[in-house]
């Protein structure tokens, strides 16, 4: 009878682990399939740096690039300045937020830039770099109600240059646009 309990035992045992690793293989491949090439969500918080958030972006969304700028040219898509981003979110907020965004394919470039401006007190405008003759450059209109991933695909049919580390530093201080 002991044997036999053992064998139930196991049985069970096996039974959930047969569980556990069918319904673990669906869940791993769905996650695989729906995030971009360079990963899943990008989170902001206080701790980050400006810097880091605009490489970690642009690697997401390869021909975007998430510009800090002056509070003054918010809006505009003329003569627009960069900020040094080596500070800290914190450190050049002028609201303070406990909200933490999370950064994904989903998000309409508009809610970003109004996130950021809302909630943080920082100008943002996404770019993009190599259109139409421009270095930098602010797409407005339809842009700005895109998804990130759509606006990302968006400039990269329009042949749109894939952004890189030197674009970056590009558009950190100095006009930028």
């Amino acid at each position: 009878m002991a044997e036999t309990k053992k064998t139930t035992t196991k049985s069970t045992a096996a039974k959930t682990a047969a569980t556990k690793s069918t319904t673990a293989k669906p869940t791993s491949k769905k996650p695989a399939a729906s995030t971009p090439k360079a990963g899943g969500e990008i989170t902001v918080n206080g701790n980050k740096l400006m810097k880091t958030l605009q490489k970690e972006f642009s690697k997401k969304f390869q021909y975007l690039t998430l510009c800090f700028i002056i509070d003054a040219d918010r809006g505009k898509n003329v003569n627009v300045k960069g900020i040094n981003t080596d500070k800290r979110l914190s450190e050049v907020r002028k609201k303070f937020s406990n909200a933490e965004i999370s950064l994904h394919g989903r998000t309409k470039v508009q809610n970003i830039e109004n996130y950021f401006w809302e909630e943080l007190g920082i100008a943002v405008q996404i770019g993009i770099c190599g259109y139409s003759g421009h270095k930098h450059y602010f797409p407005i209109g339809s842009f700005n109600a895109m998804s990130l991933t759509a606006a990302n695909d968006w400039a990269k049919s329009v042949g749109c240059k894939e952004v890189g580390e030197q674009e970056i530093k590009e558009i950190c201080s100095g006009t930028i646009f």
